[in-house]
């Protein structure tokens, strides 16, 4: 595998670039170093997007505004091999992730198929906004969109074809897929999407807030008399001062959301969809059928004992209804369990599915397959709650990016043993996915069919040790949410 490493897409976003739209970065002389990962981008550390990141290496302890980077992974450098190529946008909630936390080098080394990771901005120095042309928001999805114009212009010299391109990514990187796939700032850069455990109809877009903006400001000292002058002030705010953020709390002060700016968003995710307002893409979108374990075993009331009703009437009134038969109110195993796959088909499942049938009804979509992983790799059993038994969100990171295949000679700080079924699931994983990308279909001779999503059969794909096809993922569940709770 030929590794190209910290290769700038756009110009440090600093001082007068600060907040603004990526723009080209400055040409060089000579050959360039491409040996070492580039910096982060300011983030917060999270446990989700540490846990992959710990399992393989140390790539990029450094963080810097001076951040935007992709890195390429290819096994042909040919400008004739034409190989498909796969754009990678990293999770972590919009707050934390690297392009450099995930081994591409290992599905490159096993299919013929060209990969790229990104660093894009994050938190508030990726999502402020001031809701006008001076600071209109989502520069983080502006320089997706900056990295993916670098592939259609340089990718051909990495082996890649610039007419072959899918973008995929999983939980924040989810969203930002699905919103390419509505964005007319995209269009023609992509051909194929995958959104893994994300979609933009979860509730990340919003009108801006700009008593936010106007926080961080005062937190800074900088003036909120107008705009122009407190974004003066904010850009020329030295960041980093002796290597460390103005305050432990500078990236929280601004929840990264989505504005509908009418540039890059035009409407609410929904009202594109409805309106057929999209770009051609085949598309592959799924989710865990555990996705909230991580979230339900440190929320209150959660453990091992299990909930009490009462406990659970208080969260989430509404659904209980759906999700309660009153003849278990008093099993805390069956109320817990219950609880954790509300939670699961309200955030994940249940917009997945709905983006799923919006998509597969437009004729700009040429082929929407649905899948659900729902196996826990046994290593997680160290530290898990033993409640959580199916695929806990990111779980899929582990199978795709091929964890499994690790040795134990490679320096990885992963202490424990994957099962060989594990081991060729996530062969399966990495093969249907690089199919998609290679063909625009999921069908291979050696693999369980995967059949294709359709509006009247919805068919899905279980992913696991032992895979197979079904239809109308939970569909009680999936008809309260999309159709009976208001919006």
């Amino acid at each position: 595998v030929f590794t190209f490493k910290g290769i700038p897409y756009a110009a440090p976003p600093v001082g007068d670039l600060r907040w603004r739209p990526p723009q080209d970065p400055a040409s060089w002389t000579g050959v360039r170093d491409v040996t070492e990962y580039g910096s982060r981008c300011p983030q917060i550390e999270f446990p989700l997007s540490g846990t992959i990141y710990d399992a393989i290496s140390v790539r990029s302890n450094s963080s810097s505004e001076d951040c935007l980077f992709l890195n390429v992974y290819t096994p042909n450098v040919s400008a004739t091999a034409d190989l498909p190529v796969m754009v990678w946008i990293h999770g972590g909630g919009w707050y934390s992730g690297s392009g450099a936390s995930y081994p591409a080098e290992i599905p490159t080394s096993l299919y013929n198929v060209v990969m790229v990771t990104m660093n894009y901005r994050l938190a508030n120095l990726g999502f402020l906004s001031t809701r006008d042309d001076d600071a209109p928001g989502n520069f983080g999805l502006l320089d997706t969109i900056k990295a993916l114009e670098w592939v259609r212009g340089n990718i051909r010299n990495f082996g890649g074809d610039p007419d072959r391109v899918t973008i995929f990514g999983e939980s924040a990187g989810g969203w930002s897929v699905s919103l390419l796939v509505m964005s007319p700032m995209a269009t023609g850069l992509f051909h194929r999407a995958i959104s893994q455990s994300g979609v933009a109809g979860v509730p990340v877009v919003q009108k801006g807030d700009i008593k936010q903006t106007q926080n961080l400001a005062l937190s800074l000292n900088c003036s909120t008399d107008s705009y122009d002058d407190m974004m003066s002030c904010l850009r020329g705010y030295t960041i980093f001062c002796s290597g460390r953020l103005p305050s432990d709390n500078f990236l929280t002060t601004v929840f990264p959301s989505v504005v509908i700016d009418g540039r890059f968003l035009l409407q609410s995710p929904w009202d594109l969809t409805n309106h057929k307002f999209i770009n051609r893409a085949d598309y592959l979108l799924g989710t865990n059928n555990d996705e909230f374990g991580w979230m339900s075993s440190e929320a209150p009331y959660v453990d091992a004992d299990g909930m009490t009703r009462a406990e659970v009437d208080t969260v989430l009134q509404p659904a209980i209804d759906q999700y309660l038969d009153p003849d278990m109110a008093d099993d805390p195993i069956y109320l817990r369990d219950q609880f954790q796959q509300l939670l699961t088909d309200a955030w994940f499942a249940a917009p997945t599915v709905r983006m799923a049938q919006a998509e597969a009804g437009m004729p700009a979509v040429a082929r929407v397959y649905q899948y659900e992983l729902q196996h826990s790799a046994s290593v997680f059993s160290f530290f898990r709650p033993p409640f959580v038994t199916g695929a806990d969100h990111g779980d899929d990171l582990y199978f795709m990016w091929g964890i499994p295949l690790l040795r134990d000679d490679t320096g990885a700080s992963w202490k424990y043993s994957f099962t060989q079924e594990e081991r060729d699931l996530s062969l399966d994983m990495m093969a249907y996915w690089v199919n998609f990308a290679t063909n625009g279909y999921t069908r291979m001779r050696d693999l369980v069919t995967w059949p294709r999503y359709m509006t009247s059969s919805q068919s899905y794909l279980k992913l696991d040790v032992t895979s197979s096809a079904d239809v109308k993922i939970r569909e009680s569940n999936m008809k309260f949410w999309n159709e009976e709770v208001p919006r």
